[in-house]
């Protein structure tokens, strides 16, 4: 039976007032949601903390996966009244890498509830660093930009593939140097070419590098399954990425089955017609790898990243430096980061300048109230100790803070008084 053009008008006409209030509350739902959260996040007691570190680190990122793990305790649970009446939600904590003149700085923006699990962490590895509460740098500039005295670029990075599909990570950054003797593997800090970038700029110039987290639930590890099975055969459909697909593909189904017809996906799946694939040595390598991805705790991430610099020394060629230092965990097989097309200030056509303009206003409003403005990517432990760490003692970044004199125990002899 072949559905034409005229069946489907009558469809709609017939079962419209069961879609459009569907789709109407939906989008009343997500403007309600993003006032209550709003309003949710600006009532928490939020601190800005720096980290001063010592002057030697010899840790690697491996430190600072262990560090996210037991961040990830911080992940909480809110009742549906909590939830759609009062916003209550899993606060975000802002891990950022900010250069002010050139001057590179380590920040964690966090509510103060978090403070003493933050800190316990880090000392635990990084005994020697410091944390210092101060004002939020954010707050230094006016908050117009861009305007007559400042202009500014920005963008959010999003996954070129599947949240599940996992980037390199710092297992993948080493060297063989073959020594005289013995060939020693040599670890490459990947944070050392954004230090780079960062200590490049001068007077007049920010930017930063605001890592945004709060944990993930099991959901991406179970759509991390599905992406499995459909490499092994055993799914071949892709799940719904969110309520409105969902709520699609419902009403898509009921076309087919109204008209006699059932999709050849599901026909193959009710009939048992789907066969064992037999997989190649790289599939099989590809499903070890996302095994283990899914095996670890995963973080909601937004990464935001910010250029300003004053009219006249606002430099364009500053932003590929910037982008290309997260090219080096990117990977044709598995995935990598790339620029948000949905935020970024790059549009062209119809009104290109303001439309332009109003992007770098919304980027710059966000960045100030570290809010998520998309839904953001999914990093496990691993991914996300690998983007951000203390750099090592590998990367030479003089502009960096550092302590000048070291912590010590007092001598277990000193008199009491």
């Amino acid at each position: 039976m072949e559905v034409g053009f005229s069946d489907f008008i009558d469809l709609l006409f017939s079962w419209g007032w069961v879609v459009l209030p569907i789709l109407l509350f939906l989008v009343w739902k997500n403007l309600w949601m993003d006032y209550v959260r709003l309003k949710y996040s600006l009532n928490l007691k939020w601190l800005v903390l720096e980290i001063k570190i010592p002057q030697v680190v010899e840790k690697t990122p491996k430190v600072m996966e262990h560090i996210f793990t037991g961040i990830y305790s911080i992940r909480s649970r809110s009742t549906i009244i909590e939830k759609y009446i009062h916003g209550k939600h899993q606060p975000e904590i802002s891990f950022e890498v900010a250069s002010i003149n050139g001057s590179i700085h380590l920040f964690i923006r966090t509510p103060s509830q978090f403070k003493s699990l933050i800190t316990s962490q880090f000392l635990a590895y990084y005994s020697d660093a410091n944390f210092v509460e101060v004002d939020d740098y954010t707050f230094n500039l006016p908050a117009d930009i861009p305007n007559e005295d400042y202009d500014m670029w920005g963008t959010e990075l999003v996954f070129t593939k599947e949240d599940a599909y996992p980037i390199k990570t710092y297992k993948n950054f080493k060297e063989d140097i073959q020594l005289s003797i013995e060939a020693k593997a040599q670890f490459i800090d990947p944070m050392s070419s954004l230090m780079e970038a960062l200590a490049q700029i001068g007077e007049g110039e920010q930017i930063w590098v605001h890592y945004m987290v709060r944990p993930a639930g099991d959901a991406w590890q179970k759509k991390g399954r599905d992406l499995i099975d459909r490499i092994l055969g055993k799914n071949k459909k892709k799940p719904a990425d969110n309520v409105v697909e969902e709520v699609f593909m419902f009403f898509y189904d009921m076309v087919w089955y109204l008209f006699g017809r059932v999709p050849e996906d599901k026909k193959k799946q009710e009939e048992g017609q789907e066969k064992d694939k037999k997989l190649s040595p790289g599939e099989i390598e590809l499903v070890k790898i996302l095994e283990e991805s899914i095996s670890k705790h995963g973080f909601h991430t937004n990464i935001r990243i910010l250029y300003i610099g004053r009219r006249g020394v606002f430099s364009r060629a500053n932003i590929p430096a910037i982008l290309g230092t997260f090219n080096q965990f990117s990977s044709a097989n598995l995935n990598g980061f790339m620029p948000s097309f949905k935020v970024s200030p790059n549009v062209d056509y119809f009104f290109a300048k303001t439309r332009n303009y109003l992007r770098k206003r919304k980027l710059y409003r966000n960045a100030r109230r570290k809010l998520f403005s998309s839904k953001g990517i999914i990093l496990n432990v691993e991914e996300l100790a690998t983007v951000y760490h203390i750099p090592s003692v590998i990367v030479e970044a003089p502009s960096l803070p550092k302590i000048q004199t070291k912590k010590v125990q007092p001598p277990s002899d000193l008199p009491i008084v």
